[in-house]
């Protein structure tokens, strides 16, 4: 892995636009710009009042969102809060993950690999977005659904379905992963807290001289590291490099992503870590040579293998 693999999320340039009636934002996609090949992000600035796209949930997977600066406003099914730096939301596949966001403020949006095809709905319009290939994205109305697969021109005439809209629903939990108390803890979970089920998030605090554990890489699975505060250095397979807050690095499936974080500062460092779920999750740990094998549905399942 290079420092290449890095980019400080409050810094970088937005090189992409949207500037349409009723919504606008500027933005930069870095899933792939740092390596990446499981987990999609992309860091958007939004203007004061303008909403960066519409109301809308996607089905198949699943979005984070994580507040780098401002006071963005996030509209979900429970209604409209400001949240602030540090706020972590994720949003699910399916209705209970409807949102949208206005600024000000700048914030990370990430997304998970989509296990069907992309669908989007948008509640306010009843539209939906369908993706068609080389075709692109087709938006639709809802209301011209049918209840028949053929026939369409034959003798006896079908009357649109009628797309009953979607009830109301709490809006998803937060953590900030900034303030968040770890109560002596190195390291905290906040996935059981987000209701997350396609992402999974955990806090690092690393005390002065602490690591993050043995030296690694994964076969089966993908990790980023989000620095929250202090300048941890990063060992990577090309040497090591130290950190700053808000540089957000990712660790590819394979010895390219071989990583481990240290503190070598006299104040502690903190660091959010999101990962993919999934198994089965293939650990090695060059250092000692061994192997973590998780094949079951969780991590009961492991298997230490001596290489």
């Amino acid at each position: 892995m290079s420092v290449s693999r890095s980019v400080n999320v409050r810094t970088c340039q937005l090189d992409e636009s949207l500037d349409r009636p009723g919504f606008h934002h500027r933005a930069a996609s870095i899933g792939q710009r740092i390596g990446a090949g499981r987990i999609g992000a992309a860091v958007y600035e939004a203007a004061a009042d303008r909403p960066i796209w519409p109301y809308h949930y996607h089905h198949a997977f699943e979005e984070w969102m994580y507040v780098i600066s401002g006071a963005p406003v996030l509209r979900d099914g429970g209604g409209e809060r400001a949240l602030e730096r540090g706020d972590l939301v994720s949003f699910p596949a399916g209705q209970r993950g409807a949102h949208t966001v206005r600024g000000p403020g700048r914030f990370i949006v990430f997304s998970t690999d989509a296990p069907g095809p992309y669908i989007a709905v948008y509640p306010d319009s009843d539209k939906l977005a369908v993706a068609t290939g080389e075709a692109g994205v087709l938006i639709l109305p809802r209301g011209a659904a049918v209840d028949y697969w053929h026939g369409e021109g034959g003798a006896e005439p079908s009357d649109p379905v009628d797309v009953p809209r979607e009830p109301a629903t709490p809006s998803p939990p937060l953590v900030n992963a900034r303030t968040v108390a770890l109560d002596g803890r190195s390291r905290l979970s906040l996935t059981p807290d987000l209701a997350a089920e396609q992402l999974d998030a955990t806090v690092r605090e690393l005390d002065p001289g602490q690591d993050s554990g043995e030296y690694q890489y994964a076969y089966g699975g993908e990790e980023w590291a989000l620095v929250l505060a202090g300048r941890p250095t990063l060992r990577h397979p090309e040497g090591e490099d130290t950190l700053q807050v808000d540089d957000l690095v990712c660790f590819p499936e394979g010895p390219a992503g071989a990583h481990q974080l240290i503190s070598r500062e006299n104040h502690a460092a903190r660091v959010l870590c999101i990962s993919t779920t999934g198994r089965p999750l293939n650990v090695c740990y060059p250092d000692s040579g061994s192997w973590s094998v998780r094949n079951g549905p969780d991590d009961s399942e492991l298997v230490l293998v001596p290489r």
